[in-house]
């Protein structure tokens, strides 16, 4: 690293980290045949129920969320 650029570092020094965080998961749900639209949005609020229930505590901002649904399917075997 060059001074050059070890100052302009310094100058946007802030007190958080930035790092993005990729997570792909599997959450549990109970819904009924009539309700498998909602499973997504179901999932997504389990979801973040989660983050707000956990002890986080107030030094981490979450700045976006992108939510994915995923589905599985079975693979034809021949």
């Amino acid at each position: 690293m060059t001074k050059k650029q070890h100052i302009e570092s310094d100058a946007v020094r802030s007190d958080y980290a930035l790092m993005q965080v990729t997570l792909t998961l599997a959450v549990e749900s109970y819904v009924c045949d009539d309700h498998i639209a909602q499973m997504h949005e179901s999932a997504i609020e389990s979801v973040l129920d989660r983050f707000a229930d956990s002890h986080l505590g107030d030094n981490i901002i979450v700045l976006h969320s992108d939510f994915t649904p995923l589905t599985l399917s079975k693979q034809a075997q021949s």
